[in-house]
């Protein structure tokens, strides 16, 4: 038992703000993105650069969807910001800036996350790293978690260009948003004005 606790003690102590807590009543953060963050909050204190997903999904017991789904959400509330610095080597880190909450938390309030927007959100994350056969960085991320809350495209109309990227074997983020673009230039902005130009597209 003591060399457990000791081991316990060694592994170190991670530090937050009592305002996190005291305040989280008033935040519109639910459970599980309160978790994330907190999660979230812990890594940057002993890394510089961003935590790997699926790593970061196991210890959370969340599927990568779910995780990029609640990270997303986060971005969106303004929770929590990504950010990119040199490394000293030419090289880019991106890293979760976890300071926004803090500067929010005496805000109004916004609009909760539905379950079905949280749904279809991880549906499209879950959906593209799939597949591309590989995790998304965070980068890569926040590309989607644009496309959603600020381009306000459709989860639906995504997961189409997606699929017309895979036709194309062009696993590419910068390919699915030329896709995008296009079809936003044409007024398609529904699942079914997509398809019906699909077909009327195919049938040339």
């Amino acid at each position: 038992m003591a060399d457990e606790l000791n081991s316990f003690l060694a592994a170190g102590q991670s530090s937050f703000s009592t305002a996190l807590f005291d305040h989280y009543a008033q935040s519109d953060l639910t459970h599980s993105e309160f978790l994330v963050y907190l999660f979230l909050s812990q890594w940057a204190q002993t890394h510089t650069e961003a935590p790997e997903p699926d790593g970061l999904a196991a210890r959370l017991k969340m599927t990568p969807g779910t995780l990029y789904a609640t990270i997303n959400s986060l971005l969106q509330k303004q929770a929590v910001a990504l950010v990119s610095f040199p490394d000293g080597h030419g090289h880019t880190i991106d890293q979760y800036d976890v300071t926004p909450l803090l500067r929010r938390l005496l805000d109004t309030p916004q609009a909760t996350t539905t379950q079905a927007e949280a749904n279809a959100t991880s549906t499209v994350f879950n959906q593209i790293e799939i597949e591309f056969a590989r995790p998304l960085s965070p980068i890569e991320q926040q590309t989607i978690a644009d496309w959603l809350n600020i381009d306000h495209y459709n989860p639906k109309v995504i997961q189409l260009a997606l699929r017309e990227a895979v036709l194309n074997q062009k696993y590419s983020l910068r390919y699915i948003d030329r896709i995008l673009i296009n079809w936003e230039k044409l007024h398609l902005t529904t699942p079914q004005q997509v398809q019906t130009y699909l077909q009327q597209r195919n049938q040339l």
